[in-house]
């Protein structure tokens, strides 16, 4: 609507501008006709008053002639040279004084004609004819004010009602907009609402025509998706809102037992640290482990495991007050925040309630399952702000009480971090000691009861640069949690088969040696390779290298180990299953395991003669391989009572210190030579 009246505006506008530039123009010309017309005449009727005899009242008489033409500003008759005869002061020069006079004495134009000089019209007529020239008529009249004067009269006339026709038509679009329009405004006042409302199911009545109408079935039409769009995304928030929920959850909370993860402990911890030191709220940190718990997961399954676990958080919930933090720390390991609480008598009746509650016997599955937990306490002290250095306390003091037998709590002392110490720097000193060959293999001879050498078990020894000797007890179990004892394997394996190729020229009979391998090692798959390749870069016979696993090693993934020493054994390796008795496994294993040799405990063997029921544990254990096809091997026979009861009742190997202790490489050589000129001389 504002576009079409501007339209219109402009139109008329336009067409009032050509209208009075038309009407100057047509008045211009009227003028100049007029004036050219009357100086015309007056030029012929001059002739006669210029030749009368009285030229000078004839003249007079006739230029007053001019006085009804109230537009003249002056006229003058001048004679053939020029000469200024008589002159006239035209009504519009009397009107108007302040109008300059036209000088004609001064006359300079000589051409004849009509034409406009400045706001005046001048007509200069020639009196008489060219080939007789008479005088000259020059007469001027005001222009400017005449076309104004006729312009404002035009303007007055045509522009009230023009303005009026405008008014009266913006009137009529106005109306007739509104009624156009009114469609067009009840949509827009309907997204109004619907943008105040957000109420998507709204819907506008359709009305209009055309386009109109059209526009009104095609925003319903559009509503319908938005507020279908908008249900769906509700349901997206909704879920997104969820999964947040989840996150967050999994973010601090254990999915498992419901507890708080160790992220949560440790941000919890932090915050108690920093804002209630100084505060005299004693404050200490519990690390729970549970003592048997692998065997459980390794018997009865993970299942079970899982089960035990979350009975296991629930009992420790039960145990510690409300506003103590329990969190699971990993795997069986449990961390305990407890606040308020610093006097030792009540972290002691805590601790004991943790270690009493968890031995007692739990129920999953039909199963009777029992256990045990290890307890490690620290107490934070005013100038404890390492939060990590609280946690590492309490475990080491938790490994204290396994150590002293398990089932048991024990409180942080500085005094532990020296065994801690001791163990970081063992397990740091590795590395360095495999590059610069610090470790080295001692022999251990297995011979017959005879004395005759059968074979030999190589053992690894350590004497450290920076540590001094370091006992395989020590740094064995150090390098297992560490995850470097395939490493050790690996040189050690590498170092018996160069001396076994080595030793091969120096005795006259080659006797197998037996390496041990840990549970870590059965599960690299990797390491069957590397002893293939072994056996190949040294040229190792087949039968020349035995492998001894522990008991608990094997057990411990016993599909695993089958799958391992199966190949093992299609390399022409013998397979010894050390430490036999000692762990926890079932008799039935040894039906389905490759086992070739059982070795006897050395704690059985230091018991013969102890008693009757020790002596027939003994004979059981020499019966049963006897009667399975197992080789007997007993080790750590230092006697010759243990000796002779052990060769009388069928055991056919021996190692031990009453033969040989282990000795470096060459004095082991020395040894089998000089068994050899032994029994060489007795022959």
């Amino acid at each position: 609507m504002f576009l079409s009246l501007v339209f219109i505006v402009s139109i008329a506008l336009t067409v009032f501008y050509l209208s009075v530039t038309e009407h100057r123009e047509l008045y211009a010309r009227y003028v100049e006709g007029e004036l050219d017309a009357l100086t015309e005449n007056m030029a012929s009727d001059l002739v006669g008053v210029i030749n009368h005899p009285n030229q000078f009242f004839e003249l007079k008489a006739y230029l007053l002639s001019l006085d009804p033409y109230d537009h003249v500003i002056g006229a003058a008759v001048y004679d053939k040279s020029w000469e200024l005869i008589d002159e006239y002061v035209g009504h519009a020069r009397v009107r108007d004084t302040s109008m300059a006079p036209v000088d004609f004495i001064q006359w300079q134009e000589r051409r004849t004609g009509v034409w406009q000089d400045g706001g005046h019209l001048v007509a200069v007529k020639l009196i008489g004819d060219p080939g007789l020239v008479l005088g000259y008529l020059v007469v001027v009249n005001d222009y400017e004010g005449p076309l104004e004067f006729s312009t404002r009269n035009l303007t007055i006339r045509v522009l009230p009602p023009a303005l009026l026709s405008i008014v009266v038509l913006m009137l009529f679009f106005y109306i007739m907009g509104n009624r156009w329009l009114s469609p067009l405004t009840r949509l827009s006042e309907f997204a109004r609402r619907v943008q105040r409302t957000k109420d998507y199911s709204l819907k506008i009545p359709i009305s209009g025509h055309y386009e109109v109408s059209s526009l009104t079935s095609d925003i319903n039409n559009m509503m319908d998706a938005i507020r279908q769009e908008s249900e769906i995304n509700q349901e997206y928030v909704g879920l997104l809102e969820e999964r947040r929920e989840e996150m967050e959850y999994l973010a601090n909370y254990d999915s498992l037992t419901g507890l708080v993860n160790r992220q949560y402990f440790i941000t919890q911890l932090e915050h108690v640290l920093k804002n209630e030191q100084g505060s005299g709220v004693g404050y200490a940190v519990m690390f729970v482990d549970l003592d048997g718990f692998k065997v459980v997961n390794d018997s009865l399954g993970h299942e079970v495991g899982d089960q035990l676990l979350v009975e296991v958080a629930q009992r420790l919930k039960s145990y510690v007050p409300e506003n103590d933090i329990v969190s699971r720390h990993g795997g069986d390991e449990f961390l305990i925040l407890v606040n308020d609480c610093g006097q030792p008598d009540c972290l002691k009746e805590l601790a004991n309630c943790i270690v009493n509650g968890l031995t007692q016997k739990f129920l999953i599955q039909s199963w009777e399952v029992r256990i045990s937990a290890s307890v490690g306490i620290a107490t934070a002290s005013e100038n404890c702000t390492d939060l990590r250095e609280l946690i590492r306390n309490a475990d080491v003091a938790m490994y204290n009480a396994k150590s002293a037998g398990k089932a048991r709590f024990s409180f942080f002392t500085d005094d532990m971090l020296k065994d801690y110490q001791r163990r970081v720097d063992i397990a740091n000193a590795i590395e360095y000691a495999l590059e610069h060959n610090e470790f080295s293999v001692h022999y251990q001879a297995k011979v017959t009861p005879d004395g005759v050498p059968v074979g030999a078990e190589a053992l690894v020894r350590w004497r450290s640069e920076q540590l001094g000797f370091v006992s395989p007890a020590e740094f064995i179990p150090i390098a297992e949690q560490s995850g470097k004892i395939t490493e050790i394997t690996q040189w050690v394996i590498n170092r018996v088969c160069l001396d076994v190729r080595d030793a091969i020229p120096r005795v006259k009979r080659a006797i197998p040696v037996s390496i041990n391998l840990s549970a870590s090692d059965l599960k690299k798959y990797h390491l069957v390779g590397f002893i293939k390749g072994a056996f190949i870069k040294y040229g190792i016979p087949p039968g020349l290298v035995e492998f001894e696993v522990t008991e608990h090693s094997y057990l411990d993934n016993l599909d695993m180990a089958n799958r391992f020493f199966a190949e093992i054994s299609a390399m022409g390796c013998e397979v010894a299953l050390d430490d036999f008795g000692t762990g926890y496994s079932s008799l039935s294993y040894l039906t389905k395991i490759p086992i070739d040799v059982i070795k006897i405990d050395k704690q059985f063997v230091d018991n013969i003669g102890a008693s009757e029921r020790d002596d027939a544990l003994v004979l059981t254990i020499v019966e049963m391989g006897r009667r399975l096809g197992m080789e007997l091997c007993a080790e750590g026979v230092e006697t010759a009572e243990q000796l002779k009861f052990l060769s009388d009742n069928g055991c056919r190997i021996i190692q031990g210190y009453l033969f040989s202790k282990p000795l470096p490489l060459p004095e082991f050589l020395e040894y089998l030579q000089q068994v050899e000129q032994k029994l060489s001389n007795e022959a």
